[in-house]
């Protein structure tokens, strides 16, 4: 599609540990985080692209909309925070805070869709095969790559890494 999903934070970890977006306050919904990266040679357009945890989807209201002029370029990520207030450069990628609610992405029994900005349905991610209750993210392994999700602290590169590659480097 242009852009991978390549790291989920649906359970931040307890304390301090779990500020992801590093506003010096650790919260179960704000804390929470989806990381995006363009994997092409073009700059990508996501004006208009929604995304949804299971219950705002069967309302047909987005937990975030793209707003207009949201360009990724080549190798650059995008993350979207459940909320609070993003303090950093997050490895020079583009930061939101979800726009119309936070994430609210249940530990167990809930699913991620993206759509496009026509609707169609692009990605899925359903939490539930994955719902051990990590306190810590789910990414890809290489980074960007289309084999599954693991655990983060697997790589023993720590709990999560918004914005950036899993070992901490820039994409």
């Amino acid at each position: 599609y242009g852009f991978v999903l390549n790291e989920v934070l649906y359970d931040p970890p307890s304390g301090l540990e779990g500020d992801s977006n590093n506003d010096s306050v650790r919260d179960p919904n704000d804390d929470e985080f989806i990381e995006f990266v363009n994997d092409t040679d073009s700059i990508f357009d996501l004006s208009g692209y929604k995304i949804y945890d299971a219950e705002r989807l069967s309302l047909e209201i987005p937990n975030h909309e793209f707003p207009e002029n949201t360009l990724i370029n080549p190798g650059q990520a995008v993350v979207v925070f459940g909320g609070g207030t993003p303090t950093g450069n997050f490895g020079g990628a583009i930061v939101h805070t979800a726009s119309a609610a936070v994430l609210n992405l249940n530990n167990a029994s809930d699913t991620l869709t993206i759509k496009n900005e026509i609707g169609e349905t692009l990605i899925v991610f359903d939490v539930e095969a994955l719902s051990n209750n990590p306190d810590e993210s789910y990414t890809r392994i290489p980074d960007i790559c289309a084999d599954d999700f693991v655990q983060h602290n697997s790589t023993s590169l720590g709990l999560f890494s918004a914005g950036t590659k899993s070992n901490g480097d820039p994409f």
